[in-house]
């Protein structure tokens, strides 16, 4: 009767583990929308392969400044313990 147990764990991890083996269409295309998306956002597919020496010049001063003041004021302010986040009931 142990033999027959073990038989029968065995043919039932067989099937289990021959179910993972097969991929379908569908994952097997998996993440290609996603790509496909992705290259179509990008202006110039070859300015990855060849990009330019000299960085952009140029832009609004104001939006600017603002970025790097948000960014130094925001890094001064994380510098504070906040204490534990509490999830659920109290």
């Amino acid at each position: 009767m142990h033999c027959t147990t073990k038989g029968m764990a065995a043919a039932i991890a067989t099937i289990l583990l021959a179910g993972c083996a097969h991929q379908s269409g569908t994952e097997a295309q998996f993440g290609d929308s996603v790509r496909h998306m992705t290259e179509q956002q990008i202006y110039n597919l070859d300015a990855a392969h060849n990009p330019d020496s000299e960085p952009p010049m140029g832009g609004n001063p104001d939006r600017l400044n603002g970025v790097v003041d948000s960014h130094r004021n925001n890094a001064e302010d994380q510098t504070e313990d906040r204490g534990a986040l509490r999830m659920g009931r109290f």
